[in-house]
C-alpha cells in the first residue's frame, strides 16, 4: 500500500491506495478552520492546524489499514514544480512523512501540490486512456493556470501556458462570497445559491498578454452588482462569467487537445453545463477536483510501481 499525504493551504489530506491496483483504501480530506467573516488563513496558522490534523488523521487511518503494509509515502512538498515555489503549510506535511518515513523505515517520494492535482484529474475524469499530450487547467483558491502537460514516465512535464495575473478564480469567488454572508471557502454554498437564478448574464474579459487574464477588476463590479442585485444573480453572474472565460481559453488556446479541468472551481456545476457541449473537456471527479492527497498517493504508486503513465 502508499501513503499520500498533501497540506494545502486550506486542507489537510491523507489517501492510501493498494500499489497493485491504485484502488482507495482509506482517505480523509479535513477542511482548516477559518474565523467567520474572514477571508482566508495566515500560513502560520495554517501550519498549525495541519500539524494537530496529521497525527489525527493517521490514528484513524491506523484503525482501517496495517500501518506495517505500507510501502511508500509520497507528500505534496510545495505548490508547483518550480525552483521559487514555496508555501510553508507544505512543510507541515513534509516534516511528519519524513518522522513517519524514518519510524517505519520507508522510502519517501516528493512531488508538488499541482502535480497532485493534476494525476487526480486525470484517474477520474473520465477519460478512457491517459494522452501522450494534454491541456490542463488548475483552478483553485490560489491558481488559476493553463498547462499543457506531457507524460513523462511515471511522472508529467508541465509549461504554463496562461494564468491570471492578479488574483485567482478562487479568491474571487471567495471574497464575493463572504460579502455576501457565506462561509469560507464559498464556492459550494454560491453554486447552490446560482441555482436559484436562471440568468445567462456575464461579464467579457479580454486576454491581457497572450492568454493571461487580469480578474481583479472583476471584483469591483461584482461588488457594484451586489447593490442592485440579489445574492442568487450574482453567483449566477460570477460563475457565467468564469465559464465563458474557460471556454476562451479553451476556443483560442487548446488547439483541440483534450482539457483536463482540475481545482475547486471545477466542481462548480454551473461551469460544467456551460461546457457540456466540448467534447474535448473533462472534468475532474468533484470529490477529486478539490485538493485531495489521492494524486500524491497515486503518483507515488506509479513512482514505486514502474507504472508508466502510457501504460
Amino acid at each position: 500500500m502508499i501513503l499520500g499525504i498533501d497540506t494545502s493551504c486550506y486542507t489537510t489530506s491523507m489517501c492510501v491506495v493498494d500499489s497493485a491496483t491504485g484502488d482507495i483504501v482509506f482517505e480523509e480530506n479535513r477542511i482548516l478552520k477559518v474565523k467567520e467573516g474572514a477571508r482566508g488563513l495566515r500560513q502560520s496558522d495554517g501550519f498549525f492546524q495541519h500539524t494537530h490534523n496529521l497525527p489525527e488523521i493517521f490514528a484513524r487511518l491506523g484503525k482501517s489499514v496495517n500501518v506495517q503494509d505500507i510501502e511508500a509515502i509520497g507528500v505534496s512538498t510545495m505548490p508547483r514544480n518550480a525552483q521559487e515555489s514555496y508555501m510553508p503549510v507544505f512543510h507541515a506535511g513534509l516534516l511528519f512523512a519524513k518522522t513517519l518515513a524514518t519510524a517505519l523505515e520507508l522510502p519517501i517520494y516528493e512531488t508538488s501540490h499541482q502535480d497532485g492535482h493534476v494525476m487526480a484529474a486525470l484517474a477520474t475524469c473520465g477519460i478512457e486512456q491517459f494522452p501522450q499530450s494534454f491541456m490542463t487547467m488548475h483552478l483553485s483558491g490560489g491558481t488559476t493556470e493553463l498547462l499543457h502537460v506531457f507524460l513523462e514516465g511515471e511522472g508529467f512535464d508541465i509549461k504554463k501556458v496562461g494564468e491570471s495575473l492578479d488574483i485567482s478564480f478562487g479568491q474571487l469567488v471567495d471574497r464575493l462570497g463572504v460579502k455576501m454572508g457565506f462561509p469560507f471557502p464559498s464556492g459550494v454554498h454560491m453554486d447552490q445559491c446560482g441555482m436559484l437564478s436562471e440568468s445567462k448574464a456575464h461579464f467579457k474579459v479580454a486576454f491581457k498578454f497572450h492568454y493571461d487574464y487580469n480578474i481583479s477588476g472583476l471584483e469591483n463590479k461584482y461588488m457594484k452588482l451586489l447593490n442592485t442585485s440579489s445574492n442568487s444573480e450574482v453567483c449566477r453572474h460570477i460563475f457565467n462569467t468564469l465559464g465563458y472565460m474557460i471556454e476562451k481559453w479553451i476556443d483560442e488556446a487548446c488547439k483541440g487537445l483534450p482539457v483536463i479541468i482540475a481545482g475547486g472551481v471545477a466542481s462548480n456545476s454551473h461551469i460544467k453545463a456551460m461546457l457540456s457541449h466540448k467534447s474535448n473537456v473533462y472534468f475532474a471527479k468533484a470529490k477529486y477536483a478539490r485538493d485531495n492527497a489521492y494524486g500524491v498517493a497515486e503518483l507515488t504508486r506509479r513512482h514505486v510501481r514502474g507504472v508508466k503513465n502510457s501504460d
